[in-house]
């Protein structure tokens, strides 16, 4: 079963500030390379149960894309504390994303 969660369509305004540690996942449905990242993600959070990642359809929120200044998917934006940190853009392999997220 995956461990990603799909966005809330309520409370958009006041997510981002509930969320301490949370890796989220914009991608479209029929992107080949949002699968593969989604499967790294899988096995990611087996190993970072912690880390609350959230899948966000980019072609339901826009917006939310605009907001955050990118336009590329897959792109995973790690949030800590209510504060975007880094976004990142384009596919990575779980160690890449393992050590991304613990240099944060």
């Amino acid at each position: 079963m995956s461990t990603i969660t799909s966005l809330p369509k309520e409370h958009l305004d006041n997510f981002f500030a509930s969320l301490s540690d949370a890796v989220l996942f914009f991608h479209k449905e029929l992107c080949p390379h949002c699968k593969n990242m989604e499967k790294v993600l899988i096995k990611f959070s087996a190993k970072a149960p912690s880390v609350e990642i959230f899948s966000i359809d980019s072609e339901i929120h826009p917006e939310l894309m605009e907001k955050l200044s990118f336009e590329r998917v897959p792109t995973l934006v790690f949030v800590r504390n209510g504060e975007v940190i880094k976004i990142h853009s384009g596919l990575m392999n779980p160690r890449e994303l393992k050590t991304l997220h613990a240099s944060l």
